[in-house]
């Protein structure tokens, strides 16, 4: 048996123990966001809405459905604005806002149609500069009739 696989071993080792955070468990330094309307959610599937350590606040991803009355682009627009508004609510319990986003991932069930929507709601909702944005085509969601998920990281700044 060759000592290759043996000295990969032990530094894998030694560098996952001495990574920062890995070892002592960063979520214990962690404030979990859990807005009042969230608790149950928390609670049953075991996720926080979000995350904010040091100055970055981690938010999971939040389902838009079809909302209101008129076309699907209409009810896709207007679904996208209710979870950018969810998602805004979690920053301000975190003590920031959509301006502070710096990294979103969307998550689409139609990518194609819904990519040029999905822009111009989110350029009304976030002024410049813009944040980056990663736009995935996926076949589901964990919400049946939900549309996109939307996932973000807002930095903080002092």
């Amino acid at each position: 048996m060759s000592r290759i696989p043996a000295i990969l071993l032990t530094t894998a080792s030694i560098l996952i123990s001495s990574a920062p955070g890995w070892a002592d468990g960063s979520r214990k330094a962690a404030e979990i966001v859990i807005p009042q309307d969230s608790q149950s959610l928390y609670d049953s599937w075991g996720f926080a809405p979000a995350i904010k350590i040091d100055n970055v606040v981690y938010v999971s991803g939040v389902v838009a459905v079809l909302e209101g009355e008129g076309s699907y682009e209409q009810r896709y627009a207007s679904g996208l604005r209710s979870a950018l508004q969810r998602i805004d609510r979690i920053l301000n319990e975190a003590g920031a806002s959509l301006d502070d986003v710096v990294d979103i991932t969307t998550f689409h069930t139609d990518l194609q149609r819904q990519i040029e929507t999905a822009v111009a709601v989110r350029m009304k909702a976030m002024k410049p500069p813009h944040p980056a944005w990663t736009a995935v085509g996926t076949t589901a969601l964990a919400v049946p009739d939900g549309t996109t998920e939307i996932k973000v990281i807002a930095h903080i700044t002092e």
